[in-house]
């Protein structure tokens, strides 16, 4: 996931610098104006930090690199707002009155203007940084839920990035950017609406403050009980399990398990089992010679109705079966051909250099 996020940022972000100095009342100056006032403390003699960013609608992002190791102390808050840190390289230690955290590559960390932070950075290390204003996300709980929070909106402070959600929210950042450093017909609409499912996704996937509204006093419960309900579904996806059975294995009710698997996955437990069984299936076609017997993969992973089964995968997929066994087989056969000129291309290498 994180050669993932730097797959993109990288060269998008190179396109759009802000600062490249080595000068510390400059950098801290310039990062202060985009992110939050700080006192900047260089641990190293070799400073020369790169700054590159993009703006669309509320949401400012930027890549930000010092070279070398350097200590920040934020001051005071310059409005309210959270700054998502992600690194693509190296690592940062983060701590508050509320606790620490490290970040690297594949992880992330929300950080609350309503409190000071200390963050070390480690020399090479550099974070996408996105800044959310809290008005707008307050505008997108009211959205989703028809309410007031009533307090200060409370969030996860870590972000596995490797994880489903993870996944999820790489794209959507990825889209929003795009929209935002690549001017294109319809872009700011575009950008528009990726903003918009951004802090929705930020909301659903870490705020404790929606998973309170929903679930009241249980919330603490649901991701140990979803994860109990999930892992049972992924250890039986070959037999026939009702939804009684998940329910029972992950203690607690057939209404709060639809209600916590919708809100979670956006499906109904039975379709999240036939969505992780078709995830399965895809899987092995996709690494299938082209002998393979496509009715036998689906029966193997728990399909007994053949023509359900193809409209179910050509719904998830946009494709037939047996169109992805076919692109399976071909990327396997230029796999070994390819590994088949490595081989000949080492071997006479090889032989070049012992007649030399």
């Amino acid at each position: 996931m994180a050669d993932l996020l730097a797959e993109w940022t990288e060269p998008l972000f190179r396109q759009h610098m802000l600062l490249a100095s080595d000068d510390v009342d400059e950098i801290r100056l310039r990062v202060a104006e985009l992110l939050n006032d700080h006192i900047l403390e260089p641990r190293g003699a070799t400073l020369a930090a790169r700054l590159h960013g993009v703006k669309a609608g509320v949401l400012s992002v930027c890549m930000l690199e010092y070279g070398e190791a350097v200590t920040v102390e934020e001051t005071r808050p310059a409005g309210e707002f959270l700054l998502l840190q992600m690194p693509l390289s190296g690592s940062v230690d983060i701590e508050c009155d509320e606790g620490s955290w490290t970040a690297g590559p594949g992880s992330g960390v929300i950080l609350p203007s309503n409190m000071p932070h200390r963050l070390d950075w480690k020399a090479g290390a550099t974070q996408i940084i996105l800044k959310v204003p809290l008005g707008r996300l307050y505008a997108e709980y009211g959205s989703l839920t028809g309410a007031h929070p009533g307090k200060p909106l409370k969030f996860n402070r870590r972000i596995d990035l490797g994880s489903g959600d993870g996944e999820q929210w790489n794209a959507l950042m990825r889209y929003f950017c795009e929209q935002a450093a690549q001017p294109s017909p319809l872009g700011w609409l575009k950008a528009r609406v990726a903003e918009e499912a951004l802090m929705r996704h930020l909301l659903c996937a870490q705020s404790i403050s929606l998973r309170e509204h929903y679930f009241g006093g249980d919330c603490a419960q649901v991701p140990r009980r979803l994860r109990r309900a999930r892992e049972f579904i992924e250890a039986h996806l070959h037999e026939g399990i009702s939804l009684d059975d998940i329910a029972e294995h992950s203690g607690t009710s057939l209404r709060s398990l639809s209600r916590m698997c919708q809100l979670q996955y956006g499906a109904s437990p039975m379709q999240l089992l036939r969505n992780l069984r078709l995830d399965k299936i895809r899987q092995e076609l996709l690494s299938a010679s082209v002998d393979s017997n496509v009715s036998e993969v689906a029966m193997r992973w728990g399909y007994t109705h053949l023509g359900r089964f193809a409209a179910a995968y050509r719904k998830r997929f946009g494709e037939a079966p047996n169109e992805t066994r076919q692109a399976g087989a071909a990327a396997v056969r230029m796999h070994s051909v390819l590994a088949g000129s490595e081989t000949v291309t080492s071997k006479a290498r090889s032989s070049s250099r012992r007649n030399t």
